[in-house]
């Protein structure tokens, strides 16, 4: 279906990141201030019914993919379940997808897949259990592996391992997160640290490690050979000869991926998001409540897209000054 929703730029915009919730159950050092946030009250979140609606419309014109994150969306089990069959339901929306810490998916992740859901990504660190408690600041460890093993049971594949690279704290974990690769079919994907939120420029600095270090590293350990990935992807994607799953790299710094940016993001309290180190954000939320038609509500949208600045910025260099929000608040 051909997308008339585009930025100032050309890209058309065919992916939505929505987040349903700004809580969270761990407070991962990257993510989160240690004792959280002020939480949004539950009437300033979008219902399951407006965003069906928004993502409704916008797979009218052009939408195809959709992924749903948090904090940590699984708090909101019941809707989310809801809502991913709604969006399933939807003709146009080719790949949905879970972004989760795995802490609840031995509970949900059967229900997941029979509402529709197509893909899961789970946040692993470390594949140490003390470590994983330092760097989440609760031990949750046995849960989130047991997630990993629900979701597997439940028929996911592949399945997305995100790991937040950060240098002296879980960088000596590249190698063993790449075997894993050898004998499951996982995309193990090392993420760079972003500086966003409350991280001063020093704390972000003394942690970030770039993925050519990576690189240089798995292509010391393993003979690897690189997979074309579609034009929009984020990452860039290898495989250890001989393996089961892929290593991916995403490299928002190092190598920033916004010639192909073809997303949005939506907050848990409606403000839609045109770039993830941007401050610019645009309120959908009033509109919808105020009983916005969908051509007006279509109109707010492209409003915002036409404020998509052609690169990220997250050290605030270019553009306004970087995003204040914390991970959890944006959705990643």
């Amino acid at each position: 279906m051909a997308c008339d929703i585009q930025d100032p730029f050309g890209r058309a915009i065919r992916y939505l990141r929505v987040s349903v919730t700004d809580r969270c159950n761990l407070r991962c050092v990257y993510c989160m201030p240690e004792h959280g946030v002020p939480y949004e009250a539950p009437d300033k979140l979008l219902s399951v019914d407006e965003i069906a609606r928004i993502v409704l419309l916008l797979s009218r014109h052009g939408l195809a993919k959709v992924r749903v994150t948090g904090g940590e969306p699984l708090v909101r089990s019941a809707e989310v379940i809801d809502l991913i069959g709604r969006i399933s339901a939807i003709p146009q929306i080719a790949d949905i997808g879970l972004t989760t810490n795995g802490i609840l998916l031995e509970r949900h992740a059967r229900a997941l897949r029979a509402a529709g859901l197509k893909r899961i990504n789970i946040s692993l660190d470390t594949l140490r259990r003390e470590r994983y408690a330092r760097i989440a600041r609760m031990d949750r460890f046995d849960e989130t592996i047991a997630g990993l093993h629900a979701a597997e049971a439940a028929g996911f594949s592949p399945i997305k391992l995100n790991m937040v690279l950060m240098k002296g704290i879980n960088d000596d974990e590249i190698a063993d997160f790449a075997r894993l690769t050898l004998d499951h079919a996982y995309h193990v994907r090392f993420l760079e640290y972003m500086p966003i939120g409350q991280v001063t420029p020093h704390e972000w600095r003394a942690r970030y490690l770039s993925n050519d270090c990576v690189l240089d590293r798995l292509n010391g350990e393993f003979a690897m050979e690189p997979i074309e990935v579609d034009a929009s992807s984020t990452s860039r994607r290898l495989r250890i000869e001989g393996a089961s799953g892929y290593v991916e790299v995403i490299s928002p710094i190092s190598h920033r991926f916004c010639a192909g940016c073809n997303r949005l993001r939506l907050t848990a309290n409606g403000a839609l998001a045109p770039c993830l180190s941007d401050n610019y954000e645009y309120d959908l939320r009033g509109p919808l409540r105020a009983g916005a038609s969908d051509d007006e509500l279509l109109g707010h949208i492209r409003a915002a897209v036409s404020h998509k600045p052609v690169q990220s910025d997250f050290e605030g260099r270019v553009n306004r000054g970087g995003s204040l929000r914390i991970m959890a608040q944006i959705g990643g």
